[in-house]
């Protein structure tokens, strides 16, 4: 039976039972077969018995899947790794890297092909470019959960530097021409969720949309709402975000074939005219699915377990 550790930050409080929570459901459906899964750090982890949390040594980790948000909590996380750095790590901290550089990604994923809207990382060119967009969104080079990142129109402050994914620590900004929503909408972004199966091929969870009659930058973490994707948009949109989520995945899995890629979300902004464009990609995706789950169980909640869960199957095939 192999044996995976999930890299988490711990939580305070009393931890629920695993059949109450999205990952304890995910880790009891692996055990039944046959991966162990443990959930913590280097220096604490638990695993799953039955519908309790048992003590494990997380010693006994064959390989390491790093969901630690190592981005804010930079010193947390080296210690979280603390005597397990040489296990094989999947979705590892060059993929992460990459993934949160914006601007390097997003020339990465240029030169093989892929279409994004443009993007000026120059500020002196900030206020030309504009001019000739007319609408941009200026947002921090490695930002997360939407901060710092607002519609901005000619005549309007183009700050050099604002800030980004750490609160009170600035980045530097970049510019990117907007593309213009849907009528009735300021914003229309999609979550794909794109995974390794254990066999070869991947894997799609249910595509997320994420919506807003008045926020253009449509965050969830900001207020838009969630929905299933094939609510707001037709089943055209659907294929061609998906095909681009693979286009994506396929692209970072080619630059380095010895990186443990298994699953990316892919994130694409919808325009008005149906047609999907991408514009980021994140190496520790989440919260998306789990959001459908919690406002719709019995459609949702088997298919939140089972993104928590592939990634794991993949890695016990890869070790």
């Amino acid at each position: 039976m192999p044996t995976l550790l999930v890299l988490s930050r711990p939580k305070p409080g009393a931890r629920p039972p695993p059949s109450e929570t999205p990952l304890g459901r995910a880790l009891q459906r692996l055990a039944a077969e046959g991966i162990r899964g443990l959930v913590g750090t280097a220096a604490e982890a638990w695993g799953v018995e039955g519908d309790r949390w048992i003590p494990a040594d997380p010693q006994d980790a064959e390989a390491i899947h790093d969901r630690f948000p190592s981005w804010s909590y930079a010193e947390e996380h080296r210690a979280a790794l603390r005597g397990l750095e040489d296990l094989p790590r999947a979705n590892g901290e060059a993929l992460q890297a990459l993934c949160r550089d914006k601007l390097r990604c997003q020339a990465f994923l240029t030169d093989a092909g892929l279409l994004m809207p443009d993007v000026e990382a120059d500020p002196t060119r900030f206020a030309e470019r504009l001019e000739g967009w007319g609408v941009g969104f200026l947002k921090p080079r490695y930002g997360a959960l939407g901060r710092g990142v607002q519609r901005v129109v000619p005549g309007d402050p183009l700050p050099a530097r604002g800030e980004g994914a750490v609160r009170g620590v600035d980045e530097p900004m970049l510019l990117q021409a907007a593309v213009p929503p849907p009528p009735g909408l300021a914003g229309l972004a999609l979550r794909a969720l794109i995974q390794r199966a254990p066999l070869g091929g991947l894997l799609h969870s249910p595509l997320v949309a994420r919506c807003s009659a008045v926020d253009p930058v449509v965050n969830a973490s900001r207020g838009a709402s969630l929905l299933p994707a094939e609510e707001l948009v037709s089943i055209d949109t659907v294929r061609e975000a998906r095909r681009l989520a693979e286009s994506a995945f396929f692209t970072l899995a080619a630059a380095d074939p010895d990186e443990l890629l298994i699953e990316l979300g892919v994130d694409l902004v919808v325009a008005s005219d149906g047609e999907p464009w991408l514009i980021e990609l994140n190496g520790r995706p989440g919260g998306r699915l789990s959001g459908l789950a919690a406002a719709d169980p019995a459609r949702f909640q088997d298919a939140a377990t089972e993104a928590l869960a592939r990634p794991l199957r993949a890695l016990a095939a890869m070790i």
